[in-house]
């Protein structure tokens, strides 16, 4: 039975990454992420459950001792007998010990992995902290966020359009990437605060506390960089990269209406905005976009299908104010080269009860390919003497 739900699993990954490589299909990188998760999770478990039970058979462990349930507790329903080695297998001896790390404020280092004073954290955990900052950061799945360990180099990407030559002919650029790009290692920090107080029973809670704290606190601070960063010692980002002029548009806050999102999705070539979205920071979108319409008098937003001129909308607190960004976030690459150090002490906040972890994760972003990318500035100069209304 195990081994038909394996297959039946394996050939699901199988359509799921056939789906993933046909381009010309829209898909739901969300559901696509949940549904992967799930199956993950349900594979460990199938095979966690195999290797006990042929543990079992082979005599190498004993299950542990049930206490004896009376005649009036007992029902219909089956009993799963869990032994002690299933109860472990859920959680890696590695993760355990790093988790009691944390607990401890940074003193229980047994089992740890220390790089520069900081406990690495295990892949097992890292990887669900990459899925957990896709869950809590849409810009994460706008982007082709990328975990090659160590030194990621690509070269010569270029973009589209097609060159008429003949054979001896050299080939003439078309944008894009024209040199080899180096990921580097640039350093991202995070601290998250929890108090004192659980044990070495309240692992499970405890581990999914620092997953969804860690990816929260990671998550945003990675975005800010994929869309501001200088590329000095850290990623560059959306909306610093400089692209061509007619890539890039400005309009009036009092001219700004409907036309003027049109006329940006009409910046890139088709190509790239069969499967663009719209990049807008939260508060713009909000004040000036949600409840514009069209000249139809109809919404341009459909907040059913969160679609916006057709299109998907990625908001993002982080993205700066009265710009807005439409194209291919796929063309732009975060590599999320090397697993997070923390450091945890219960020194810093001992008064009020808390331990301080500082977390640190490596990175490194580029655009590649700036044809794949527009950008609208609202100028608010004006606006700031006055009342200005914003048309429909």
């Amino acid at each position: 039975m195990n081994e038909k739900r394996l297959k039946e699993i394996k050939d699901r990954k199988t359509e799921i990454r056939s789906l993933l490589e046909d381009t010309s299909k829209e898909v739901n990188m969300e559901e696509i992420n949940k549904e992967l998760d799930n199956l993950n999770k349900e594979q460990s478990e199938i095979e966690a459950r195999s290797k006990v039970a042929l543990q079992l058979r082979n005599g190498e462990i004993e299950a542990d001792k049930e206490s004896k349930v009376s005649a009036d507790e007992e029902d219909d329903e089956e009993v799963e007998v869990v032994t002690k080695e299933e109860r472990k297998s859920k959680m890696s001896k590695e993760v355990r010990s790093f988790l009691k790390y944390m607990m401890s404020g940074g003193k229980e280092t047994r089992g740890v992995t220390l790089q520069n004073g900081q406990a690495v954290v295990p892949e097992e955990l890292d990887n669900e902290i990459i899925t957990e900052m896709r869950e809590v950061s849409d810009v994460m799945n706008f982007i082709n966020l990328k975990n090659v360990k160590g030194t990621l180099r690509v070269g010569n990407i270029s973009a589209i359009g097609a060159n008429k030559d003949k054979d001896g002919d050299s080939i003439e650029a078309k944008g894009g990437v024209t040199g080899d790009v180096t990921f580097g290692s640039y350093r991202t920090s995070a601290k998250i605060e929890l108090g004192v107080g659980l044990d070495a029973e309240s692992l499970d809670a405890f581990k999914e506390i620092i997953v969804s704290e860690l990816a929260l606190a990671l998550a945003i601070e990675i975005e800010s960089q994929i869309l501001n960063g200088t590329g000095t010692n850290e990623a560059k980002g959306l909306f610093v990269e400089e692209l061509p002029a007619a890539q890039k548009t400005t309009v009036k806050l009092s001219e700004f209406c409907h036309a003027n999102l049109t006329t940006l999705k009409g910046l890139i070539r088709q190509a790239y905005g069969k499967r663009a979205s719209f990049l807008i920071n939260t508060k713009t979108f909000h004040s000036l976009i949600e409840g514009m319409v069209g000249t139809d008098k109809h919404p341009i937003y459909n907040s059913d299908s969160e679609l916006l001129l057709k299109k998907p909308v990625i908001l993002s607190d982080e993205a700066p104010e009265n710009k807005i960004l439409y194209g291919n976030g796929k063309r732009y690459w975060y590599n999320y080269n090397m697993a997070p150090q923390i450091a945890s002490s219960d020194q810093e906040k001992f008064s009020e009860g808390l331990i301080v972890h500082r977390a640190l994760a490596f990175g490194d972003g580029h655009v590649m390919d700036k044809k794949a990318f527009a950008v609208l500035t609202i100028d608010t100069t004006e606006a700031a003497s006055s009342d200005t209304e914003v048309k429909g």
